[in-house]
């Protein structure tokens, strides 16, 4: 495996750490009726959205499709 690669797979371990922790941070806080806060979730998403472009990005690579296509046109699982 690449160094490239180790590096991708590091990011999605360490978000799927901070993932966890992030959600039980929202419920714990939010429980009773609260609106879950605005700007959390914005940079929860924003997380969530940079890796998903950079994992298909990866993903474009090795099958040889130019970046746009690679994340746009990404085939549904």
């Amino acid at each position: 495996m690449i160094e490239q690669d180790r590096i991708l797979l590091g990011r999605v371990m360490r978000f799927n750490t901070q993932l966890g922790r992030a959600t039980m941070h929202l419920f714990e806080h939010h429980q009773d009726n609260d609106e879950l806060p605005a700007e959390q979730l914005r940079d929860l998403g924003e997380h969530m959205r940079q890796l998903g472009v950079d994992l298909l990005a990866r993903a474009g690579e090795l099958d040889g499709l130019p970046f746009a296509r690679a994340v746009v046109d990404s085939p549904e699982t």
